[in-house]
């Protein structure tokens, strides 16, 4: 039989024991809490300062739109193409089309709201109204009253958007790995992305971005990572360490992307000439998304590239910019 005494020390022993564990939450509770102010102190944001001395181009112009010094990139001449971007990406994205591109047309790549030398909004709008109001200013801007526009994946959903919101204005749009169509959280498949948006990790996301985490959310982006260079890995992560970057990339992935998925008869509403150009190997956006933008926007051309993945303008920057030439250029007198 166990006595008193034996039963009184269990119970001591057993609230000590509580009590230990008691104390371990609470450090551990407070060390949580403490992290988001000790990575900020560790690794910190990149200021704008450094930022536009290495990551300004000699072509690199700014204009302030709805109180945000817009960053955008201006080259060659004729048509205009307007070129936007992806989630976490800036205007680099498009280097090499600038390249190829500009002998026929004036391109225009800009860092989108949120992200880039442009920086978040001032009231953290990331809307469609406000990014369509964006690039109305922009295009009034340079006094173009009708362009081209081209976007690749959250850059695509805002190029569908805006062709429904000023079809006056659009000559032709080109859908690169284009959002849009019912992407859910169990949809995404990059680690990188869902780190930034779960409760219990998003804060620290926030202050917290190994540069290895960037690089294998870039590898998972393309094809063949063999090919993915340092330099670009450092355009990406740098970029996204400019203050409120990472809190505009939860904030948009959340709010405009996940939540904001349109029906098939908004789509269907695209009147714009339109051609659809896909990874087949794309790991973010299906390609089964590419036969559903052809069999919704009517008339639409559509181009699936093998061994390609999320991002054709940077691994097969020469054959997707040449294969938009021919779809912009193709009649378009007779558009």
């Amino acid at each position: 039989m166990v006595n008193n005494a034996n039963l009184n020390t269990l119970a001591l022993e057993r609230k000590i024991h509580l009590l230990n564990l008691s104390v371990i939450l609470k450090a551990y509770l407070t060390t949580l809490s403490m992290l988001p102010s000790i990575f900020e102190k560790a690794f910190g944001n990149l200021s704008l300062e450094q930022l536009k001395k290495k990551y300004t181009t000699k072509e690199s112009q700014f204009v302030w739109i709805n109180g945000m010094n817009i960053h955008y990139r201006l080259t060659g001449q004729g048509p205009l193409l307007l070129l936007v971007h992806g989630i976490g990406s800036s205007l680099h994205t498009w280097s090499e089309w600038h390249d190829y591109l500009s002998k026929d047309f004036t391109v225009v790549s800009l860092d989108i709201p949120g992200f880039g030398l442009t920086g978040g909004h001032p009231y953290h709008d990331y809307s469609f109204p406000m990014y369509n109001s964006v690039f109305d200013q922009l295009l009034d801007h340079l006094k173009a009253d009708k362009v081209f526009m081209a976007g690749n994946s959250l850059g695509g959903l805002l190029t569908w958007q805006y062709a429904l919101h000023a079809p006056e204005r659009l000559q032709k749009i080109v859908l690169m790995d284009a959002a849009g169509f019912n992407t859910t959280k169990a949809e995404l498949s990059d680690i990188g992305f869902h780190l930034t948006i779960h409760p219990f990790t998003k804060k620290i996301s926030h202050y917290f971005t190994p540069r290895s985490l960037i690089k294998s959310s870039y590898s998972n982006a393309v094809y063949d990572a063999s090919k993915i260079t340092e330099k670009q890995v450092d355009t990406y992560y740098e970029l996204l360490l400019r203050k409120g970057n990472r809190e505009n990339f939860s904030a948009i992935l959340e709010n405009l992307i996940l939540t904001n998925n349109h029906p098939v008869g908004s789509i269907r509403k695209i009147q714009t000439p339109t051609l659809i150009m896909w990874g087949e190997e794309d790991n973010l956006i299906n390609v089964s998304c590419a036969y559903k933008f052809k069999q919704t926007i009517k008339g639409s051309k559509l181009l699936i590239y093998e061994k390609v993945g999320h991002l054709p303008m940077e691994e097969i920057p020469e054959q997707s910019a040449q294969d938009t030439k021919s779809f912009l250029l193709d009649n378009q007198n007779n558009e």
